[in-house]
C-alpha cells in the first residue's frame, strides 16, 4: 500500500511507499532418479544382471536427458542370497525431458526397475537473475505508487532518498496449477523520496 509520511524533521517534504512485485518462474534444474536391482546366489551374478538393464538406462538418460548423469551402488547379504542395486540420477533443464524419460522407462523396463521422487529445483544463475528482475520492478512499482500519490497531492516527486528490501523469497501461490514445475519469487521494498510542494 502507500503510505505518506509526515511529522519529524527527518521525515519533512517525503514521501514513503511499498513497492511488490511476483513472478512466477518455470524450474530448469530437475532430478530424475531411477533404480535397478536384482538379488541372486552370487554377487556377480547379482551384479550381471543389474548391469543389463543399466546399460540401456545410462544410454537413455544420456540421449533423452543430459550429460549430467551421475551413479550409486549398493550390494547387500540377506541370507543366501546377494541383492545388487545401481541408482542413476540425471538433471533435466525441462518437463517435457523428464516426462520423455519417465514414459519410456514404465514403458519398457519391468518390475525390478523402480521410479523415485522427482526433486524440482532452479540453476543458481536463474535464482540470481529472477532475484535482480524482482527488485528491480519492485523498486519500479514503489516510484510508480509515488508518483501516483505525488499527483493526487498536487506536488511534485524529488529524488529517491533510500530503499530497502523488505522481502524476496519463494511464496506460495495457490492460483500456479503445478507448485513443483512452477514457482513464484516475490520480492517488496520501502523506498523513501523527497517530495517538492
Amino acid at each position: 500500500g502507500i503510505n505518506a509520511e509526515y511529522g519529524g524533521p527527518a521525515m519533512e517534504n517525503t514521501i514513503t511507499v511499498i513497492g511488490s512485485y511476483g513472478e512466477v518462474v518455470a524450474t530448469d534444474r530437475i532430478v530424475f532418479a531411477i533404480s535397478c536391482s536384482s538379488s541372486k546366489v552370487t554377487a556377480d551374478e547379482a551384479r550381471e544382471s543389474v548391469e543389463k538393464r543399466q546399460k540401456y538406462i545410462m544410454q537413455s538418460c544420456i540421449n533423452d536427458g543430459g550429460k549430467d548423469v551421475r551413479e550409486n551402488c549398493l550390494l547387500a547379504k540377506s541370507g543366501d542370497m546377494f541383492t545388487f542395486i545401481k541408482e542413476t540420477r540425471v538433471i533435466l533443464s525441462s518437463t517435457e525431458k523428464l516426462d520423455m524419460l519417465r514414459n519410456k522407462f514404465v514403458e519398457k523396463l519391468d518390475h525390478s526397475v523402480k521410479l523415485h521422487d522427482t526433486l524440482y529445483g532452479f540453476k543458481e544463475r536463474t535464482v540470481a537473475e529472477t532475484s535482480k528482475r524482482s527488485f528491480t520492478n519492485a523498486c519500479k512499482v514503489a516510484m510508480d505508487k509515488a508518483s501516483h500519490l505525488c499527483n493526487n497531492m498536487e506536488v511534485k516527486l524529488g529524488e529517491c532518498l533510500g530503499i530497502e528490501e523488505l522481502s524476496a523469497d519463494w511464496v506460495e501461490n495457490s492460483n500456479l496449477a503445478n507448485n513443483f514445475t512452477e514457482r513464484e519469487y516475490r520480492c517488496t521494498v520501502k523506498a523513501q523520496y523527497r517530495i517538492i510542494l
